[in-house]
C-alpha cells in the first residue's frame, strides 16, 4: 500500500474556537461551500439503508452529525476536543451521542457499524493512516467508508496554506490520486470534487449545476473531495 504521509501534530487549538466555529457555516462564503459538499456527500450515501449506524471522526459541533441524522442514520461522533462534544451535545442531534476519543484509539470493538467517515477531519489528525486503519476495523464487511477531505490540487486550498493564523496552515491536504492508491486494496473507491472555484462565483443553486458538469469534464480542482468506498476486504495490509 502507498503511506499517507505522517502529519504534524497541529498546533491549533479546536477548543478555543469551538464557540464560533460554526460561524463559518453561517457565513455567505461557507454556505456556498456546504452546499456544495453535501451535494457530494449524499451521492456517497445512497443504497445505504435507512437506520443504519454511523461512526464520525472528528464530528466537531455536531454540523456534519446532524446532515447524518437527517439522512436516517444513528450517528456516534468521536472529536478530541472536549469543548467540541459539548456543543455538539447541546445540539440533540435525534438519534447522534458524542464521545471524546481519541481517534488514533478507537475505543469500539471490530465490525460494529455500517459506515464510517471523517469530513475535513484527517487533515489535523497526528497520523491519518492510523486514523483510517481504525475506522475500518469498527466497519462491518460490505460497510462503506467515507471521507471527505481538502484536495491538495486546489489553488482556492494552496492559498489556504499561505494564511498563518488558519487552522489551514498546520493542515495537511490530500490529492485524489493518494487517496486512490491508499483505499484501492478495500474495493471499488468513487471520488467526486467539487467546490471549483468557476462554481463559487455563482449563487448556491447555479453553483450545483456547474459542479455537475466539471465533474463530468474530469476537472481536478474541487476545493474539496467526496471519497466513498464499499469495502470488500476488512484489513489493509
Amino acid at each position: 500500500m502507498v503511506l499517507i504521509k505522517m502529519n504534524l501534530k497541529t498546533s491549533f487549538d479546536f477548543g478555543a474556537v469551538a464557540g464560533r466555529y460554526d460561524e463559518w457555516y453561517e457565513s455567505y462564503e461557507g454556505r456556498r461551500f456546504d452546499i456544495l459538499e453535501k451535494k457530494a456527500v449524499s451521492r456517497l450515501l445512497k443504497r445505504i439503508p435507512r437506520a443504519g449506524t454511523l461512526l464520525e471522526i472528528g464530528s466537531g459541533t455536531g454540523w456534519w452529525s446532524l446532515f447524518f441524522a437527517q439522512a436516517g442514520l444513528h450517528v456516534t461522533g468521536v472529536d478530541i476536543a472536549a469543548e467540541m462534544v459539548g456543543i455538539a451535545q447541546k445540539k440533540a442531534v435525534p438519534g447522534a451521542t458524542f464521545h471524546q476519543v481519541d481517534a488514533h484509539d478507537l475505543p469500539f470493538r471490530d465490525d460494529c457499524f455500517d459506515v464510517s467517515a471523517a469530513i475535513t477531519s484527517l487533515e489535523f489528525a497526528e497520523n491519518p493512516e492510523i486514523v483510517i486503519r481504525e475506522m475500518i476495523r469498527c466497519t462491518r464487511f460490505g460497510g462503506k467508508l467515507i471521507l471527505g477531505v481538502l484536495n491538495a490540487e486546489s489553488p482556492f486550498n494552496r492559498a489556504r496554506m499561505h494564511q498563518p493564523d488558519s487552522p489551514y496552515a498546520a493542515a495537511r491536504f490530500f490529492s485524489a490520486e493518494e487517496l486512490l492508491n491508499l483505499l484501492r486494496p478495500l474495493g471499488r473507491v468513487r471520488v467526486i470534487p467539487c467546490a471549483y472555484p468557476f462554481s463559487l462565483k455563482w449563487p448556491p443553486l447555479v453553483g450545483k449545476w456547474l459542479d455537475l458538469i466539471q465533474q463530468r469534464l474530469g476537472c481536478h480542482d474541487g476545493a474539496f473531495l467526496a471519497v466513498g468506498v464499499k469495502l470488500c476486504i476488512s484489513r489493509l495490509n
